[in-house]
């Protein structure tokens, strides 16, 4: 780069967040989708920023684009920079006593159509003022959204076996703890607990390895001593129920995540070893400071019952 930049030259926070968003997304096509712009117009206000730094920031080569390093330390700054006008948009949002506005979040399945469905049910009929906009996601591609800006709220899940990676800087908040349960068909001889070894000679209805339930109750079925026969294998609850209700075989799932509505199956508690799952919402110290925000966090948790256990923390 030629051009030459005067120390009393600001930069531009719409083409840093533009910077920004090419980082997150790893292209100019998808930080255009993301900002509602064309590509041409995303280059162009980029190609004005390393003038305006006389700094090359994004390295362009027929396999794409990746921030240099000195696009990459902008790019953290900005991300710094964008925080602090949240949290000013927070405190002029409280000092004007505004608890109106838009609300997006990601939620697990199961806590989608649980706590965070009964939340926005609420919400509707006492702050009318509140929108609440939620997509179903697993908890990495959740949180994934929450770091890119898309969401301002996350709501996942974490199991016993299998801790959570949560993000640096957020805001997290225990909305309940709740124990994983047995599910069998219907018709099962009834008994008042199970341990996993009465169940190591079962065939299995089970969620993938790659999901954080089947990581925790495989880890434990090890832990007890034995491989479990997995015979149906999906992400999907209802069918999980559906098809242990057709005697395709026992699971063992959180309790909110069993819809005996879908399905006729029977419900033990699991007696050995207790497992459990943790709903955690998350967000961004900065979003998570919105009067609008503080309110859906805090039906989250009213909706989601007195647990056993509620914390708030920043990572």
């Amino acid at each position: 780069m030629t051009s030459r930049v005067g120390s009393d030259v600001p930069l531009d926070v719409g083409r840093l967040r533009l910077l920004r968003e090419v980082g997150l997304r790893g292209s100019i096509a998808g930080a255009a989708r993301a900002m509602g712009l064309t590509p041409s117009a995303v280059s162009q206000q980029l190609a004005l920023l390393e003038r305006e730094t006389a700094t090359a920031l994004v390295d362009r080569s027929p396999r794409g684009v990746a921030l240099t390093g000195a696009g990459q330390a902008l790019s953290d700054r900005a991300a710094e920079v964008l925080d602090l006008l949240g949290v000013a948009r927070a405190d002029l949002d409280r000092l004007a006593g505004s608890v109106s506005g838009s609300v997006t979040m990601a939620a697990v399945a199961s806590a989608a159509a649980t706590v965070v469905s009964t939340a926005v049910t609420e919400l509707r009929a006492s702050r009318p003022g509140i929108e609440v906009r939620v997509r179903s996601a697993e908890p990495g591609r959740g949180l994934g959204l929450l770091l890119a800006d898309d969401v301002d709220l996350a709501v996942v899940d974490e199991y016993d076996y299998v801790p959570l990676a949560l993000p640096e800087h957020a805001v997290v908040r225990e909305l309940c703890t709740e124990p994983l349960v047995v599910v069998r068909p219907a018709g099962a001889r009834r008994r008042g607990r199970l341990s996993l070894t009465d169940l190591a000679d079962a065939a299995w209805v089970m969620p993938p390895e790659d999901a954080a339930c089947g990581r925790a109750v495989r880890a434990a079925c090890r832990t007890a001593g034995f491989e479990p026969r997995v015979r149906w294998e999906t992400d999907d609850m209802l069918l999980l129920v559906r098809a242990v209700a057709d005697g395709h075989g026992v699971a063992v799932l959180p309790r909110r995540s069993v819809a005996e509505d879908a399905a006729p199956v029977q419900v033990l508690p699991l007696a050995e070893p207790r497992l459990n799952r943790r709903l955690l919402a998350v967000a961004r110290a900065s979003v998570a400071e919105r009067p609008v925000v503080a309110e859906v966090l805090d039906a989250c948790e009213r909706a989601a019952g007195p647990g056993i256990g509620h914390r708030t923390d920043t990572k």
